[in-house]
């Protein structure tokens, strides 16, 4: 295993709106606030009462045809797994970072994508 399945992310123009939607929708509560404000969760709480995000909403200013969804893989190291995907037939699409910088990052993460094109990211909260 290179990596463990994290959450779902979906694309959307209105955290508010997206998070009002998608938690009548799947009855997740809401979770997680970005202290950068561009992203929400959709959680259930765990057996500590902290909410484990599902479902995270990401947002961006204009959605393509039909908005985007992609899901988050958590690595141990984002620079070792990138070859491993690799080899695997997986291109990487943007090179690895820090999310929202490198002074205080919430995380490092890369865009990936399958043999087909379809993106998912890698990430790894540096804590």
């Amino acid at each position: 295993m290179i990596a463990e399945f994290e959450k779902v992310v979906v694309d959307v123009p209105d955290l508010e709106m997206g998070l009002k939607f998608w938690g009548k929708l799947t009855g997740l509560e809401p979770g997680y606030v970005d202290p950068a404000g561009k992203f929400m969760g959709l959680g259930q709480k765990t057996t500590s009462g902290v909410k484990n995000s599902v479902i995270l909403l990401q947002h961006v200013e204009h959605l393509g045809s039909g908005g985007s969804t992609h899901i988050d893989l958590k690595v141990e190291d984002v620079a070792k797994a990138i070859p491993m995907i690799e080899a695997l037939g997986g291109k990487l699409k943007k090179a690895p970072g820090y999310y929202p910088d490198g002074h205080s990052p919430l995380l490092e993460w890369a865009v990936m994508q399958d043999p087909w094109g379809t993106p998912f990211c890698i990430i790894r909260s540096p804590v």
